[in-house]
């Protein structure tokens, strides 16, 4: 099923479907209690064990994440059922249970292929119902296939908003990183424009510095000289103090522009829940947050896309001689990510150009994480 309705509307759709299970095998079981028949013939106790199969499928389909082969075996299983249930009561109004399977069929697939499932169903529980004596092929054919067809473009019209809802938040979470970017990149520019004026504005009080030093240096009389060293003294400790000031100031804006970014980005998206991370004492350069925040974005893609994560953590952490971010999930892990042409790729070598390493690892404890490393100091190009 989509990611989104997991989240989202995953044990309503999961007790609904259970509800449809009881409620169709209700008039079987009904009729086993009180000892009476369904057209004519009394219903047999093996009739609960496909029930009981089917009950246990969907309950496995539905609240289980599993991969798309194992969901589709499920549904498959659920099909077998039904066809038994009703070779042991040859009853038409078996075909209800194929309301289930559409159900979960139209949540899972698209049109094509939902409406190819929907008929091969009925055709093989009409290839079933034709074994038995005046079987209501009729009913097959009216009642249950229109609500097997209402459910199923319910169960569209439902995926598609959940795509579409999905679309939507990739959209935003992409504006929200560029948006990250920019503002980082003004704040590079504001930086610049800050140092020149230090050079511009105090370039005067560098010249004065200058001048009190050059008397004091022809000043024979010892009392005169003193007084320029003193007014030395004094300029080059005020000048001091407001370079360090505007250090530390750039400093702090630059520790904090990647968690800014990283939790906007964070903030962005409604599942899986995203933990952030980073030490204070992480510094990076403006093209090196731009590689982080990549990396992340690509991360939480994968996480949403792929892994159907609850969780990802991302963590940015000095390490050694530079710095590491660490992204990792609880979903299913999924190595094929790595394949040519895929985000992974581009991940890698987006961190390799400014002489970093990107290590994956699937398995374990987490089921997909990306380890990135920078250098403090990106190589410079021949």
């Amino acid at each position: 099923m989509a990611e989104h309705l997991r989240y989202r509307h995953h044990w309503t759709f999961c007790l609904a479907a259970l509800g449809l299970w009881l409620a169709y095998g209700w008039p079987v079981l009904t009729q086993f209690w009180v000892g009476g028949s369904i057209r004519g013939a009394p219903v047999s106790p093996l009739w609960f064990v496909p029930f009981g199969v089917m009950g246990v499928a969907v309950l496995a389909a539905m609240a289980l994440k599993l991969r798309t082969s194992l969901h589709w075996a499920l549904l498959c299983v659920q099909l077998a059922a039904v066809v038994a249930m009703t070779v042991i009561v040859p009853w038409a109004g078996m075909s209800s249970f194929l309301v289930v399977i559409a159900w979960q069929v139209g949540m899972s697939a698209g049109p094509a292929r939902t409406l190819s499932w929907v008929a091969f169903q009925n055709l093989l529980l009409l290839g079933t119902l034709a074994q038995a004596v005046n079987p209501d092929v009729c009913w097959v054919l009216t009642k249950s296939l229109a609500l097997q067809l209402l459910f199923v473009f319910t169960a569209q019209a439902l995926r598609r908003e959940a795509e579409t809802s999905r679309a939507l938040a990739q959209t935003n979470r992409e504006l929200r990183s560029a948006q990250a970017i920019i503002a980082n990149n003004v704040r590079s520019a504001e930086r610049l424009r800050i140092s020149r004026e230090l050079h511009d504005a105090w370039g005067h009080e560098l010249t004065a510095l200058g001048l009190q030093l050059e008397i004091a240096s022809h000043v024979t009389e010892p009392g005169r000289a003193n007084d320029h060293v003193m007014q030395a003294k004094g300029l080059s400790r005020d000048l001091l103090t407001k370079v360090r000031d505007v250090v530390a100031t750039l400093r702090e804006a630059e520790r904090y522009d990647l968690k800014e970014a990283l939790q906007a980005l964070a903030h962005s998206v409604p599942t899986p829940a995203i933990h952030v991370e980073i030490s204070p004492e992480v510094r990076v350069s403006p093209d090196q947050a731009h590689a982080l925040m990549r990396c992340a974005q690509e991360a939480i893609t994968n996480a949403v896309k792929h892994a159907e994560a609850s969780n990802l953590w991302l963590q940015v952490t000095p390490d050694g001689e530079g710095v590491r971010l660490v992204a990792r999930n609880d979903g299913s892990a999924r190595p094929a990510a790595s394949a040519p042409g895929s985000g992974l790729l581009g991940m890698r070598e987006r961190v390799e150009s400014l002489g970093g390493k990107l290590a994956v690892r699937t398995g374990g404890d987490f089921g997909f994480t990306v380890d990135a490393w920078l250098p403090s100091r990106t190589p410079q190009a021949a």
